[in-house]
């Protein structure tokens, strides 16, 4: 249904944070530092990457749910104008009545994948359709927007 891959970028999270408390003597040798309290600079923290497999089981829910404004208010600008809440709509219909899919039914647990576009990150999550089978695959940029979304039958490779 969509198609374009763009850019992804990784943050790291770092953290360090120490609190030490100092009651009575360690030592004749040391001060006395009886109900003295050290406490060292807050944690600087760098945002961490989305949990895209929490994100892809998150658009998922919400396709079936026919919430498919939330999921394309999700989409980057490339496909936003490709994709509205109509087309979504449209596609997740014809997947499961006329391409032979049947009603959803469950689905097993995401697999982030490895692409060919190093750029976004590709969660697939296996679907357990009424009649066969299927995938639904969902490729997002460093910051968690949708940049592809697709309802996929099984065993379609990852470009």
């Amino acid at each position: 249904m969509f198609n374009r891959l763009g850019k992804f970028g990784v943050a790291v999270t770092v953290a360090s944070s120490a609190l030490v408390l100092v009651t009575g003597t360690v030592s004749h040798a040391l001060p006395d530092t009886t109900g003295t309290a050290v406490v060292a600079r807050p944690p600087v923290t760098v945002p961490s990457p989305p949990p895209y497999k929490q994100l892809a089981l998150k658009t998922l829910d919400q396709v079936v749910k026919g919430n498919f404004v939330a999921v394309s208010a999700r989409f980057d600008d490339s496909i936003r104008q490709e994709g509205n809440p109509a087309v979504l709509a449209n596609a997740w219909k014809e997947y499961q009545d006329q391409l032979g899919f049947g009603r959803y039914q469950s689905h097993g647990a995401p697999r982030q994948v490895v692409s060919g576009d190093r750029t976004v990150v590709v969660v697939d999550i296996p679907l357990r359709m009424a009649k066969q089978p299927g995938y639904f695959r969902v490729a997002f940029d460093g910051k968690g927007h949708i940049e592809g979304l697709w309802f996929l039958k099984k065993g379609v490779p990852v470009p």
